[in-house]
């Protein structure tokens, strides 16, 4: 009897693992989406935020995208190599940053979710699964740019 449970409890557990890795990787990509999805949401308008290391000061577009981001995803390891803004102009050239009204832009982030399982953490080279999430949207006619 103990041969049996001990086998069975083995197989209950690694099967409990893996439904809390996999609901885990799928929280955090739907959280990720619904962040970057508001973010360029709000930076479709040209708006900004405020820098909160100096107050009354705006954060640049791409910054405030990236704040945002943090904010709503709560993964404050997001930085600049795991998101990045890109934009094309009217006239079909590809540049860096959050361009201009009219200009359609790319928001792009990537993250990566460690996993507890053993057997499931196998399947991926150091344990660790990544994603990539993006967005693109034309930016609206805002003013002061």
């Amino acid at each position: 009897m103990a041969v049996e449970t001990a086998l069975a409890s083995v197989m209950f557990f690694a099967l409990l693992f893996g439904v809390f890795d996999f609901s885990h990787v799928f929280y955090c990509e739907s959280t990720l989406k619904y962040a970057v999805s508001q973010a360029a949401r709000f930076a479709t308008t040209g708006n900004t935020v405020e820098d909160e290391g100096n107050p009354g000061t705006q954060l640049s577009r791409e910054d405030s995208i990236l704040e945002v981001i943090r904010d709503l995803s709560g993964f404050d390891d997001l930085g600049p190599p795991h998101v990045t803004v890109s934009a094309i102009t009217s006239g079909g050239a590809s540049v860096a940053g959050a361009g201009g009204p009219g200009d359609v832009v790319t928001v792009r982030a990537q993250y990566g979710v460690s996993l507890l399982s053993p057997y499931l953490s196998r399947f991926y080279g150091d344990g660790t699964y990544r994603f990539e999430v993006l967005t693109t949207f034309r930016n609206e006619e805002f003013p002061g740019a």
